[in-house]
Parts: C-alpha cells; structure tokens; sequence
C-alpha cells in the first residue's frame, strides 16, 4: 500500500506556501498578522470549513489533504489559530446536535472564535461540575485572550460532558511565559451554572467527539512538525556546505553527516506516521494505533531535529541572528501538544495485545 498524502494535497500545499510566506518570522521577523486577521484570511479562504469529522460527506477536503496546509505553516513558522479553530468545529460537528451544527457552522464562517479546553493524553485532568456549577483554572488554553468563548470538557460526577463556556464567565485568563513566546493562558472559572443551554454532549458522545477531534489535531500538528523539520534540514544541511573549518566545508566530516541524516530520518518518520495515520482516519479504520505510534514520533523529531541542529551550527545556532533558535522554540511547545509517551505505549501495546489475541483483525 503506498503512503500518500490526500487528493488536493498540493493545492493546498500551494496556496498555503504563498499565505504564509509572506508573514514567516524566517523571512522577516518584524512582520506580524494580529488573530482576526488570520481568523479573516482562513474564512475568506474557507480553511475554517474543511474537512468532515463525522464522515457523512464524500465531497469534504480529506484530512490527508488539509494537512498540506499545515506542513507549510510549520515550514514558514507561523503562529495561528487555525488548528484550535478546527479542533472546535470538529468536535461540534461529531457531536451532531442542532446546537452543535450551530456552532460549528459559526466558526467555519468566521463568526465565532472558540478555544477548546481538553486535556492532552497524560497531560492535566479535565475541570470538575460540582452540584451543576463549573469552577477551577485550565491549562494551557491557547488565543485565550482572544476566544469568544471556550469548548471545555468537564468531569460531572464521573461522567464527562462538554460545554460551551462564554469568555464572560471566565473570572480570570492570564498570560503563561513560554520559552516559545506562544499566546498560552490560564483561564479560571468560578461558579459558573451549568445548565442544558451550556451542554453540548455528555457521556460517550462528549469522549467520542473530543477523541476524534485530537486524533485529527494531532495529525495536523504532526504535519506541521514535519515541515518545520524539512525547512530546518535544508538550512542546516546548507549551513554546513557553506560553513567552512580545518581547509574544508565542516559537512565532509561524518559526524556532521550523522546528525543531518538524525534530521533526516525523523522528519521522514514523521511524514510516513502522519500518512499512515491520516489515511486510517479518512477509509474510516479504527485509528488508534497509527494516531499513538504518530504522536510518539513526532514528539520525538520535535526534540531530536534542534537538537541536532544546534550541534551542527553550534554556537551560532544560539545567536538571535540565526533561524535556528526559532524552530527549537517552537519545537519544545510541539514536544508536549502529543501527550505522554506512556500514554502512547500503552495504547500501543494494548492494541497490538488484541491483535495478538485475535480480538482485532
């Protein structure tokens, strides 16, 4: 079976180049898009409406497609807000309700700005209803600031239900330091009513539509990991032709070679996984395994192409005139957006243990 990305993958490849070429802090660091005018660009472009989580539409941008969009986010180093914007719509389009419908049909046209609040796989536990009242803090809810509202999923007694929150009834949101600079919050909540206007889906039709939804995230995010270790391997391979030690270029010299092919082999990891994972998602295959075996991956190419990079440039690598510390501060956010590896592990062994049993084919 060949590994291939979606049908429109290069269109939107295309067109994504072109987007953010022009507001790549590689390219030049003093041009900014503020939020609403990348919420604009996205619903002019109709990249607020792609895809179709709950697979009822053949017509819809397959996953395996929208990800080009983001492998050229993640080469030009963008920040945006175009994958919480779609793990929202995901979400409410699973769940399936009128409400729901609603709402994501408010986001994909621009509408609505809201920010999902799940905990990531062995990261955080999700904020607890206690006598049908919301309180506690999140962490970290990205946009924050700019949300109109937030899509979080709350423990209420044991069972979890996902409710949209107004910003208004966020009592406090403050900026988290981040060593990337990203725009990451907390936000508190007190005593907020929980009422059957708020719920959008209890039980297992809140787990299902927030697992959906981060299945498809992490694809996404995995697809922008994998272009910004592309553009990162062609600087750091050009780095070391050009940078020249001891009567040579130091890229003659195997060490060298061996952390540019370290890049190399993860990257494409990286890419191999995000397929693999996109296509199970988009034939409708269970895809737990590929999603956990991805994630697990791409954790890893986030922590091992700086890492490797910054041997290479060396000192130079650190300085605010090289590229480089930007991917590493983009990269130890995108490290921690999969979840824990043990979490990954143990699906992974679950899931092989039922194949073994004859459980699953």
């Amino acid at each position: 079976m060949e590994l291939t990305w979606g049908e429109d993958f290069s269109i939107l490849t295309e067109v994504a180049k072109s987007v953010f070429a022009r507001c790549s802090p590689l390219t030049d660091r003093a041009t900014t898009i503020d939020y609403k005018n990348h919420v604009q660009q996205f619903r002019d472009l109709d990249w607020l409406q792609l895809g179709d989580p709950a697979g009822l539409s053949s017509d819809s941008a397959a996953l395996g497609s929208i990800a080009g969009i983001f492998v050229e986010m993640g080469r030009a180093l963008v920040d945006t807000p175009l994958l919480d914007l779609t793990m929202s719509r995901d979400a409410s389009i699973v769940i399936g309700t009128a409400k729901a419908v609603s709402l994501a049909s408010r986001i994909g046209n621009g509408a609505a700005s809201v920010m999902p609040v799940f905990p990531l796989s062995g990261w955080g536990r999700p904020l607890e209803i206690r006598n049908d009242v919301l309180s506690g803090t999140a962490m970290p809810v990205s946009f924050a600031d700019q949300a109109d509202g937030y899509l979080v999923l709350a423990d209420d007694g044991g069972e979890r239900a996902l409710l949209l929150i107004d910003k208004t009834d966020a009592v406090r949101i403050e900026s988290l330091p981040n060593i990337g600079e990203y725009p990451m919050f907390s936000v508190s909540f007190s005593n907020v009513a929980v009422t059957e206007e708020v719920v959008l889906a209890r039980g297992l039709d809140a787990d299902r539509a927030v697992e959906i939804a981060q299945q498809r995230s992490a694809v996404l995010r995995a697809a922008q990991v994998y272009g910004a270790g592309s553009r990162l391997l062609d600087i750091t391979v050009r780095y070391a032709q050009d940078r020249h030690q001891f009567g040579g270029p130091i890229g003659r010299f195997q060490a060298v070679q061996y952390l540019c092919t370290d890049i190399a082999i993860n990257v494409h990891l990286t890419s191999a996984y995000a397929r693999s994972a996109a296509l199970a998602i988009d034939s409708g295959s269970d895809p737990q395994l590929d999603v956990a075996l991805m994630s697990k991956q791409a954790s890893r190419t986030a922590q091992v192409m700086v890492h490797a990079a910054h041997e290479v440039h060396a000192g130079i690598g650190y300085m605010v005139e090289s590229n480089v510390h930007l991917f590493t501060k983009a990269a130890k956010r995108w490290q921690f957006d999969f979840g824990s590896d043990e979490v990954h592990d143990h699906t992974i062994s679950t899931v092989l243990d039922r194949a073994y049993s004859g459980e699953i084919s």
